[in-house]
């Protein structure tokens, strides 16, 4: 039988639509890592209490799971047979299996593994959006028979309605941004690359949990500050510094992990762009499944949560976790001395079709948007656009400064109005929200337009 070989440069690939396919994987991903990491922090505080029976029994559990991660992670390879006319070749060729190849007509064989990785697709962003607000809504409405009766029929309903929506509703906000994205930057990315950058956001989460959680906490104890209540000063410093740089500075590391793949600039924000909405994604689980812990008053908890985070947190850590990877992508490129990808990676083209049209789609642009334009009002010409930092040791903390910022001035707000009735508490939490997230969308519109000036 003949040996496997590397497949030619020219070999192209035809890929299977499968826009809704890398959603449902990175959803089964997202809460498997969820278990992993509680697992994790819990064998970690068995460690540091000396409860050892809670250490083992952690270990125990999260063996199966984490096994589970590595064989959903596992490389997809396809075996890919080739007979060429050839009339120095054999019209019978011996495979594997006992089976035997017969061609009419004299050919020589060769067969090769490639790896199974098309182009990263996703749904239309109105899409996703549509579907979130049907989500929202549904929830709202199927929640709301449990505040105003304490009939059980409405608790089994409020359980029906609330697992659905708990699923969708932390995760389709990511990628729905994870599609805008995906289209804006117009840069060609395969499905295990965009799987990867996905995965490195979730997985940062874990440092960051055992910073905020137990390091940092335990550092407060030691200094003499031992309440981390609501309203504390030992709150005020996690989500002021704890948070920030913890989080910032593990979401970098992961962004720095994926260097292989940064190739440029443009490349290196749309991984930690990706990063961040990776984070987002997990810690986004936790959110939302918080937000029903309210009772009767879970169908406004988790409307309110939800919808805050969805066009608030979740793209603030994107353009945050954004700012790092675009300044460690110019200091990789820069020290390289190459802005481009360089030599062309070797191994198998995947070809698309457009649907419409039944034509092959070649070019960057016209695969990042499907013959639809990206610009829009995010468009500005070069000489108006901000320059984006071009080093880590200014990327980085302008990344934790933008943390700080958002989470730092809604606690202040909440400790302002701590003491005054909870309507005027509510009203002005809300407000400041609605501030935060209109500069946030601004300050974002910036960032946006600049990066599509950006080398790629």
């Amino acid at each position: 039988m003949a040996p496997l070989t590397p497949p030619p440069k020219s070999l192209a690939l035809a890929s299977k639509s499968t826009t809704w396919s890398v959603i449902w994987r990175m959803l089964g991903i997202v809460v498997l890592l969820y278990i992993i990491a509680q697992a994790g922090v819990s064998i970690l505080f068995g460690l540091i209490t000396g409860d050892s029976f809670l250490a083992i029994f952690s270990a125990i559990c999260l063996v199966p799971f984490l096994g589970l991660f590595l064989f959903v992670r596992r490389p997809k390879l396809t075996h890919l047979i080739m007979a060429t006319p050839d009339q120095l070749g054999a019209t019978q060729h011996q495979l594997n299996d006992s089976r035997v190849l017969l061609t009419p007509v004299p050919t020589k064989f060769k067969h090769h593994l490639i790896r199974d990785s098309p182009p990263l697709e996703m749904p239309p962003t109105s899409t996703l959006w549509t579907v979130f607000c049907i989500t929202v809504l549904a929830a709202f409405l199927g929640l709301l028979p449990m505040m105003l009766d304490d009939n059980p029929a409405w608790i089994v309903l409020a359980i029906l309605v609330g697992v659905p929506a708990w699923l969708f509703g932390f995760s389709l906000p990511v990628h729905a941004w994870w599609a805008f994205s995906t289209r804006h930057f117009q840069l060609i990315t395969n499905k295990r690359e965009g799987e990867k950058m996905l995965i490195a956001g979730m997985l940062s989460t874990f440092p960051a949990l055992v910073i905020n959680s137990l390091l940092f906490p335990l550092l407060l104890i030691f200094i003499g500050i031992e309440s981390m209540d609501s309203g504390t000063i030992g709150e005020f410093l996690i989500l002021t510094i704890s948070a920030p740089v913890g989080e910032e500075l593990c979401k970098a590391v992961f962004v720095l992990s994926l260097y292989k793949l940064i190739d440029s600039p443009k490349r290196g924000f749309q991984i930690g762009f990706s990063v961040g909405l990776g984070f987002a994604l997990l810690e986004n689980l936790q959110y939302i499944l918080m937000s029903f812990g309210a009772g009767q008053y879970s169908a406004i908890t988790f409307s309110a949560t939800t919808i805050v985070r969805g066009i608030g947190s979740i793209p603030g850590h994107a353009f945050w976790t954004g700012l790092s990877g675009v300044s460690i992508g110019w200091y990789l490129c820069i020290k390289r001395g190459v802005y481009g990808r360089g030599k062309e990676e070797e191994g198998t083209k995947w070809v698309v079709y457009d649907g419409a049209s039944g034509r092959v789609v070649s070019s960057e642009r016209e695969l990042s948007s499907m013959g639809k334009t990206v610009r829009g009002w995010l468009y500005k010409p070069y000489d108006k656009v901000w320059s984006l930092p071009r080093t880590p040791v200014i990327g980085i903390p302008l990344a934790i400064i933008g943390h700080a910022l958002w989470n730092g001035s809604s606690w202040f707000v909440g400790w302002l109005f701590s003491e005054t009735d909870i309507v005027v508490q509510l009203f002005a939490s809300l407000a400041w929200t609605g501030i935060m997230i209109i500069g946030l969308w601004i300050i974002g519109r910036e960032i946006l337009a600049a990066v599509m000036h950006l080398p790629s």
